[in-house]
């Protein structure tokens, strides 16, 4: 029997910086001093908004919030959450989602590389490589929902705060979360000039510069574009060619525009685009050990193929074709924001995003057992929300809104086996070696979802929260698998 581990991509060890549903909330009390225990503020700097300054310094500031999808302070929100600021994750050097456990109670990533890669809350997730199925853990940057982890798996860029959500949260978020949300906030662009560059180096190459700059274009218009790159070698050994894997490159950039031409209006646009290329998701050999019937039958197949196995717990392997991943992904969105008599907001989003993923995964042996093996995944994604807020200050507030969201989503599975492969795989002599196979899919999706919350305050410490959701989704799916191509003609049998 053998084991392997997966390694950790882009080793995140220390560095220096360089300067430079229909569901009922219940009954909340809403004029509590602190937050309860099960709501946290990981804040090392005001948010969005701070209390006027006070001769004593202790005094907590207020924290803003738009988990219920309007601007509060997050002492009157009856929902577990953790707050992070931007400037907490720079201190604490959170720069990627799957680096939020480290931070946030509860939170699980579970991380291989892009693809292979899930977000869980209170233990509730669901399965990396589901293609068919949208994460229990609702992602969203900027108001709009990453229909994969995997759009979320990029460098944490300019961020304003991070928010994460404990709990269902289908009657205030467009898509349907059971488990939670994280809703990360990116920074606006501003009418005052800003501007900034950073860069931090570290281990094993490990070298990442990043820049802002924003600022008026017009009286009315405001503009912010931000950009970084980050590279790593790697931390495992490759000791055919001496290489070094588990690193490689991410690099990405976001535009914005703020149309603001009044205090009752504004429009948001949102430009991005991010690419990686790296050896993430590099398998070292953990153990090998004998089957059930006492026989090691990992190492004799290793060694009747010729290969030469590696203790991978020194950080090595040996590896005789190419170990790699890409991923380019990109989107745009449009938010809108008018304020209507009386102080109702109405707000729409529209957005458009698209995943390439491709990986190369090599057999984990310096013999050419098999050239590649792996899934590659094309996905197309676009939504559209209405939401309006009532005003607040009365006996009853609300938020309702209207969802689409709709997906069409390529992959295609393949393996391409080596003249080794008979030999490895103890198949029959023209069985596998030398055999390409392939297989494709396609899924499509559409969703439609009608939700609402609202709260009665009955007196000022007791409120009373409701909402509901109605949601209509159809998927639809085909699978083809192409004959194998190559080989030769079976002889003999099966070892």
């Amino acid at each position: 029997m053998s084991q392997s581990q997966q390694a950790l991509p882009f080793p995140s060890r220390r560095f220096k910086r360089l300067p430079m549903a229909l569901f009922l909330a219940g009954c909340t009390t809403g004029s509590m001093a602190l937050a309860d225990e099960n709501q946290t503020a990981v804040d090392a700097a005001p948010v969005t908004k701070t209390a006027p300054a006070k001769a004593d310094d202790s005094q907590l500031k207020t924290v803003t919030v738009t988990a219920r999808r309007r601007e509060e302070s997050a002492q009157n929100v009856p929902t577990p959450m953790s707050v992070i600021s931007g400037q907490t994750l720079e201190t604490q050097r959170v720069y990627r989602i799957q680096d939020l456990q480290q931070l946030v109670p509860s939170v699980n990533v579970a991380y291989m590389h892009a693809r292979q890669s899930s977000v869980s809350i209170r233990g509730l997730g669901n399965n990396p490589a589901s293609d068919g199925l949208e994460g229990s853990v609702g992602l969203y940057i900027d108001n709009v929902y990453l229909g994969r982890p995997g759009m979320a798996v990029f460098d944490l860029m300019d961020i304003e705060q991070l928010d994460v959500l404990r709990g269902p949260q289908g009657t205030l978020f467009g898509k349907n979360t059971t488990a939670g949300v994280i809703n990360i906030t990116t920074r606006a662009p501003t009418f005052t000039p800003e501007r900034s560059i950073e860069t931090s180096v570290g281990e094993d190459g490990y070298f990442q510069t990043k820049g802002t700059i924003s600022g008026p274009l017009t009286d009315e218009l405001a503009g912010r574009f931000s950009a970084y790159r980050t590279r790593s070698d790697g931390d495992i050994k490759n000791e055919f060619d001496g290489h070094k894997l588990n690193g490689g490159a991410r690099e990405g950039f976001r535009g914005q525009l703020l149309y603001k031409p009044s205090e009752t209006f504004n429009l948001r646009w949102i430009g991005d685009y991010n690419e990686e290329d790296s050896s993430a998701g590099t398998r070292t050999l953990f153990s090998t050990g004998p089957t059930i019937n006492g026989v090691n039958r990992y190492e004799t197949r290793a060694a009747a193929a010729g290969a030469t196995l590696v203790d991978g717990s020194h950080r090595k392997v040996n590896l005789d074709n190419q170990q790699s991943v890409t991923v380019f992904q990109g989107g745009t969105s449009l938010e809108a924001n008018w304020t209507l008599p009386s102080d109702y907001t109405l707000t729409s989003i529209t957005s458009y995003r698209w995943w390439d993923f491709t990986p190369r995964n090599d057999d984990g042996l310096d013999v050419p057992a098999a050239y590649n093996a792996g899934v590659s995944v094309n996905d197309k994604q676009w939504s559209q929300e209405f939401r309006i807020a009532s005003p607040t200050g009365g006996f009853f507030d609300y938020v309702a809104g209207a969802y689409y969201f709709g997906s069409d989503l390529d992959n295609k599975s393949f393996t391409y086996y080596g003249p080794k492969a008979d030999i490895w795989n103890g198949t029959a002599t023209g069985a596998l070696a030398d055999v390409n196979t392939v297989g494709n899919g396609h899924i499509s999706t559409n969703s439609f979802a009608l939700f609402a919350q609202g709260t009665w305050h009955l007196t000022p410490q007791l409120d009373f929260t409701a909402g509901l959701r109605g949601t209509y989704e159809e998927k639809s799916a085909w699978v083809t698998r192409n004959a194998p191509v190559g080989g030769a003609a079976v002889t003999g049998a099966a070892a």
